[in-house]
Order: structure tokens, then sequence, then C-alpha cells
């Protein structure tokens, strides 16, 4: 066989041709028919060589038929030029091969070829299919996660958000910029900075990964906590070229946290509450008795009754504070009396004027015909005392207070503008001040637990949140007006009750109390004060009394003297051996033993504890000498069989 001698650049064009990793068709121009094909091409194909010399073009698929080929072959003797991006190639096998096609005009030697220079792209289409079903697939997870999913283009700037973004926050399709200033513009001022930098130093460290937790502007104006992560997607060099991650609005679930912290605190505060209470009710306890003992010394002395009086009202209001905080605390219902308004509020400033400082101006106004109301006169004061309170706060340079009650008929106009308003009689409480005023921003957050803007130590963030707790379970709503520099206005909508109010007579005597014949009570606390004061009010009425500091002492007692004992008065919390613990010893040395049990703490749970017992005579502390003396008379009064319970 003898070789074709090739010049210099034609053995060189040859080797390229042969070498080729992309395919090389040279087609006759005249006839479209293939003239030759490199190896690279007919291993594509899965032709022979000799089955693709004198095919036509779109023969193996490149044109669709002969009257496209034949237009694309006119266009390339014009042009010199034609490329195709994406066209399918036919496989011997039955196949397909997508190519990039371009095909050159070019004068070899004495005629012209053309030379067609195909490339296989079916690896990068396939990729690219694989990408654009992944894109579909990733917007589809986007739209039905409730969270807002977010893709940042860090090479373009460009972010693009899921629906979730206008469900979340508000905003509407088309209402957001396309740059990453829809982000960026919309962190709080306060957090801004420091988010921005946080991302950016991810990004630039060669982290995989970020996370931050901070405020996102809502269309409405408002902002939500978010928690928001993302991927950090790199280059072949490590560069950073796209983020993908998730916002999540944690606004709700914080405020549960939140909720779920303050039940705890709460919870807290009223095992607290317990113990202060049983032991202000013990020293409170001593104190009320002794006032009956002193007013029995002083009968003609009106002096000395009046300080009295004045010492029983102190005490009386010590022992409904305290039950208050357990009522706060623990959720206990106050009671319900029919209530003078005006006593309140004239007894309110005589506190307030005492107390508060003299630049402190106080005016009151309380109409002369208010309608009446039914409602816990503690608690009630409790909000007014909370109030003005508030209100001296707000006034630290000075001011004017005003304390005002008024009549309020309420329409259905007004009762529109509050879910808590219904139409009816309302008396109205007005506490205002001058003082330096609400700021916006705060102003909803007033009536939260534990919210406060007073200084660490000089307030509890209580007193609002004690104030509404009160209003709402007297059928009640309160309003709150304020202006920065110039002052707020609480308003305390009550609802009146006409029939349950009686005009109160002039002060009451003290009844006489019900006396003893002799009987022998065996007085049982761990408190000395209580025990003695106890022993000298009993005496003082006909009783003889022995006394026990705790219960194995009072059984002992009980097992020398039980024959002669008529009744044992025992407190429920004692140290050595407790209340319930003797009550049942003694109900196992005398059956029909009659008992009284005294606490200080909760008069529901006790009652329940002593009744377990056998005991259904209770005495919560703090108590008269009245109170005893009644319920002592009432037990020892009833006959033998009701006393075993």
């Amino acid at each position: 066989m003898i070789m074709p001698e090739f010049t210099l650049s034609e053995l060189r064009y040859r080797r390229l041709f042969e070498a080729a990793r992309d395919g090389i068709l040279i087609v006759d121009p005249e006839t479209r028919q293939i003239i030759d094909a490199n190896p690279f091409l007919v291993q594509l194909l899965g032709y022979a060589h000799k089955d693709l010399l004198g095919k036509e073009l779109f023969e193996i698929g490149l044109y669709k038929d002969a009257a496209a080929s034949q237009s694309s072959f006119s266009e390339l003797l014009q042009t010199g030029y034609v490329r195709y991006d994406d066209l399918p190639l036919k496989t011997k096998d039955g196949g397909r091969v997508y190519v990039e096609f371009i095909s050159n005009v070019y004068q070899e030697g004495d005629r012209q070829v053309i030379q067609c220079n195909i490339r296989d792209i079916s690896a990068r289409k396939l990729a690219d299919a694989a990408l654009r079903e992944s894109e579909a697939r990733f917007k589809l997870v986007a739209r039905a996660v409730s969270d807002v999913v977010w893709d940042w283009d860090l090479m373009t700037d460009l972010l693009w958000w899921s629906d979730g973004f206008k469900t979340t926050f508000g905003y509407t399709t088309g209402a957001t910029e396309p740059g990453i200033e829809s982000w960026t513009g919309r962190i709080h001022p306060d957090e801004r900075h420091r988010v921005i930098e946080g991302i950016h130093q991810a990004i630039d460290r060669g982290l995989e990964a970020w996370t931050d937790e901070y405020r996102f502007r809502c269309k409405s104006g408002s902002y939500a906590l978010v928690q928001d992560s993302g991927y950090i997607i790199r280059d072949a060099a490590g560069k950073g070229v796209r983020m993908v991650g998730g916002m999540r609005d944690r606004t709700e679930q914080r405020k549960l946290e939140a909720q779920y912290l303050r039940a705890q605190r709460m919870e807290s505060i009223g095992t607290l509450a317990g113990g202060i209470a049983h032991d202000l009710n013990n020293v409170l306890t001593p104190i009320m008795m002794s006032l009956e003992l002193l007013r029995a010394d002083s009968v003609d002395d009106p002096e000395a009754n009046a300080v009295i009086d004045s010492i029983q009202t102190s005490c009386r209001r010590g022992a409904d504070l305290v039950r208050q905080v357990l009522s706060f605390a623990r959720g206990i219902e106050g009671q319900r009396l029919p209530i003078r308004l005006r006593d309140l509020i004239d007894e309110l400033r005589s506190i307030i004027s005492a107390t508060f400082p003299r630049d402190i101006t106080i005016t009151i106004r309380v109409s002369g015909d208010l309608w009446p109301i039914t409602g816990d006169p503690t608690q009630l004061h409790q909000v007014l005392l909370n109030l003005a309170v508030n209100a001296r706060d707000a006034m630290p340079h000075g001011g004017i207070l005003t304390l005002a009650a008024t009549n309020f008929a309420l329409d259905a106009q007004f009762a529109g503008t509050s879910r808590e308003a219904n139409v009816g009689r309302y008396v109205l409480l007005l506490v205002s001040d001058t003082g330096l005023g609400i700021p916006l921003e705060i102003r909803e957050h007033i009536f939260d637990p534990f919210f406060t803007t007073k200084e660490l130590g000089k307030g509890t963030g209580l007193g609002l949140a004690t104030v509404q707790a009160i209003v709402k379970g007297h059928g009640g709503f309160i309003t709150v007006d304020s202006e920065v520099g110039r002052g707020t206005s609480f308003k305390v909508y009550l609802p009146a009750d006409a029939n349950t109010f009686r005009a109160q007579a002039g002060p009451s005597h003290p009844e006489e109390l019900p006396r003893g014949r002799s009987e022998l009570v065996l007085v049982v606390d761990d408190e000395a004060a209580i025990r003695l004061i106890t022993k000298r009010t009993l005496e003082s009425i006909g009783y003889r009394v022995i006394t026990a500091s705790d219960g194995a002492e009072a059984v002992a007692l009980y097992a020398k003297q039980g024959h002669q004992i008529a009744v044992v008065l025992t407190d429920i919390m004692m140290p050595v051996m407790d209340g319930e613990a003797t009550i049942q010893v003694l109900k196992r040395l005398n059956p029909a033993v009659r008992i009284v049990a005294v606490s200080g703490l909760d008069v529901s749970e006790n009652v329940a504890k002593v009744a377990r017992v056998g005991v259904n005579d209770f005495l919560p502390k703090p108590y008269t000498a009245q109170t005893l003396a009644r319920v002592i008379r009432e037990v020892l009064d009833r006959s033998p069989a009701k006393a075993l319970g």
C-alpha cells in the first residue's frame, strides 16, 4: 500500500485530526456528504469509519431533514460560519448524543471544504437537567415548609426569598428589593452591625455555616424575633459563592418560654409567700387577741379605745394583705362584699398624705351619688395603692396626683372599642399624674408580669400585673392614656351592683365574748406569744388553760389529764410532732376528743388535711378573741356524738 505523501503542515494537521478529543467532520459543500471523520467522532456515534463516509449530516441527526440541511448549507456558504449550541446526534444503536456544533468553510487546495467541530455536551446537559430538577425541588420544599428559606448569590449579591417570607413577615410580591438590602435593611438597627459583621466573618474565615438570633422588621412595623442559619457553598479554591439558609420566627416560642419561666417564678413566689404568711399570721394573732383584753380594761377611756381601734384596723389590714399575697401567688379567690369606694379612697388618702413627698399635691374628686359595687375591699385597696405609688414614682420632682371616682354608663359604641367592656353601668376610678409619661414602645408591656423600667431593687414588675388581674377578677377592665412629659391616667371600670349595696351604719360596737364554764382547754402552739395571749384570753372569759409547745408535749399532757380536758386547740405546723400527727395520736387515746385545728397557711389545703384525720373544726390565723371564743364555745356546746366527727 502506497501511503499518500503529506507536507509537514498537512502531517501536523492530520495528527491533530486523529488525536482530537472533540469530533471532527469534513463535508463536501456541493454534495453535503461526509468525506472524512476523526476517530473520536467515529467512536462517539458507534459507526465504522467507512459507514460514515458518504452520509449527509441530516442522516446522523444534525438536521431534521434534507431541506433543513440544504437551508443550513446555504447560510453556511454565505457567512462562512454556523453554530448550534445544543443538537442531538443519532448513534448507530438508536441513541442520542447532545453536541455543540460549529461549521466553518475553508479552502483546501483548489477546492472548498466544510469542517464541522462537534463537542459532546451530554454529561453537561444531564448535569444541567439535574441542577434544574434540584432547584425546582428546592423551591417546592421551600414553599412547603412554614419557615422562611433564602438563597443568596454571593457573586451577584442577589437574594431569593421563599413564599414563607411573605406569610411570616407580611410582605407582598414585589414589595422587597432583589438585592441583599431586602435582608440587611430590615434587621433591627441596634443589632444590624453585629449580625452583618458576623455573617461576613463566617464567609471570610472559611466556616461551613453561620447562625444568629436577632429582630427582623415585619410589614406592620413591629419586629419579630428570628433564628437565622445558613450554609456556605464554596468553589474549588474555597471562596464562598453562595449561601442557602432558613429563618424561623421564634417570637411566639420565646413568649411561651417567658410565660413558662414566669410560671416557675410565680410558683417560687407562692412557696415563699406561704412561708411568709405563716410567720406573719403568727405575729398578728397575739396582737389581735391582745386588743380585746386591752379594750376590756379601757371601757371608759375613749382615747384609749380610739388607739385600740386604730391598731385593730391596721392588724386586720395586715392580715388581709397577707391573704392577698397568697391570693396573687396561688390564685385564691377573694371575698366579695358591698363596698363604699369613698371609704377606700379616704383611707388611701390618709396613707399617701402621710407618706408621699410634700411636693406632690393630692387632689380627690368623688361623686356624692356613686353607684354601689361588690368586691374584695383589700384587693381594690391594693389596686388604688399600686396605681398611686406608680404615679408617685413618675413624679420625682413633684406634681399633681388625682384620685377620682364617678358613675359611668357604658353604651354600645364605647363597648365596641374594647373586648373586655360590656354595655352597662360602671363606676369609673381615675388615678392620674402630671409626671414623666410612658413611652409608646413600652406601653403595651406595662401589664406584663415582671416588666419594669425601674432600677434593680426598686421594682418587682408585679404592681400593674396585679392591678389588671384584680380588675379582671371583678369583671371590670382598665385603660391607660399617657403622653411623654405630660403625665399618665389610669382608668379602672368596675361594674356597678345596686342589688348588693346597703348603706353601712356607724361604727359597730364589739359584741360580748361568749364565756366559758371553767372547762379545761389544751392550747398547743410552738409560738410562745400565741400560747401566752391565747391562755390569758381564754382565762379572762372563764376557761381553765394548759399549754404545750409541740405535739409530743401535748400528747404527754393529754395522757395524764385527758379525762379533764374539754377541747384541744392545736396548730398544724409545729416541730417535733406536727398537728396532723398529734391529732392522730390524740384520736387513738380518745376517739371522742374535741379538737380545733389552727393554721396560718392556706385554709382550704389545711381543712382537707385535718378532715382526713377526723377534725371538722378549723380556725385560721390570725384570729381575734371574738372568733376564738365563738369557735371554742360552739365546739363545746355540741353533743358528744357530733364531736366524734
